[in-house]
């Protein structure tokens, strides 16, 4: 038996990162397939999925660090809350739509695209005291760059 002292550590970001993984994963219907059934396999940007998925993922670890800080009676970050569900959200239904091959992806992409810039301007105003701000912003400046390379 490990000592607890030697058994290897995760951080909270390390571990939203492989659930967000692991999200984008399970929502992937290339991977649900089986071989007999590769003619059905489709082509979507796995890019843009990937992007997404971080970008998930990042404010769900910037969504718990403002709990943290509304738990201890600051609220500096209270309108930050409300733009990163919003991303959070819009990054989520937009890997919805991609992956369902849903005609109105494009047109998701570009309110992503929109919510994710109100985010990044948001996550700025705080980027040089919160790391997390700071990542969230480049998560989102990330998704624009691959919802603008996706809807061409």
């Amino acid at each position: 038996m490990q000592d607890s002292k030697s058994a290897p550590t995760m951080s909270k970001r390390e571990f939203l990162t492989l659930v967000g993984a692991a999200a984008a994963v399970s929502m992937t219907p290339s991977l649900m397939a089986s071989s007999e059934h590769g003619h059905h396999l489709h082509t979507y940007p796995k890019d843009l999925v990937s992007t997404a998925a971080e970008c998930i993922s990042t404010g769900q670890a910037c969504k718990m660090h403002i709990y943290q800080l509304i738990k201890s009676k600051d609220y500096t970050l209270s309108n930050c809350l409300i733009v990163v569900r919003d991303a959070i959200t819009a990054c989520e239904t937009l890997v919805e739509l991609i992956t369902n091959e849903s005609p109105h992806a494009r047109a998701m992409a570009k309110v992503c695209m929109d919510i994710c810039k109100d985010c990044a301007e948001e996550c700025n105003k705080h980027a040089s005291k919160h790391k997390i701000c700071k990542e969230m912003a480049e998560s989102c400046d990330a998704t624009i760059k691959a919802c603008e390379k996706y809807i061409g």
